[in-house]
């Protein structure tokens, strides 16, 4: 069976791996996760990502892997989620929205 559920997180805080000033810290999550199959801020098996997201990439390359009907599951700042929505409108996926 293939995967049901892929996470994709991101520190939006958190510098870009492109920036020089990150590129360091980036290059040891990176050799840590391989190391360790897990990711050194969250434990979880899928990779924490630094910087904010380019979501026509990310949802191009969801869109191309072909895995079905795709549901974005959303948690956070209301401004993100209209991005999203608008997104996930433009794609063709399903939006999800919780709020705490």
């Amino acid at each position: 069976m293939s995967r049901f559920l892929e996470m994709h997180m991101y520190v939006t805080s958190a510098l870009q791996r492109t920036d020089m000033k990150a590129v360091a810290l980036q290059l040891a999550l990176d050799i840590l996760h391989k190391k360790e199959d897990r990711d050194l801020v969250t434990g979880l098996k899928s990779r924490t990502n630094a910087g904010r997201p380019n979501w026509n990439k990310v949802f191009t390359k969801l869109r191309e892997e072909r895995k079905g009907q795709i549901t974005v599951f959303y948690c956070g700042n209301p401004m993100l989620a209209k991005t999203l929505r608008y997104k996930c409108e433009e794609f063709g996926f399903k939006f999800r929205k919780e709020v705490f």
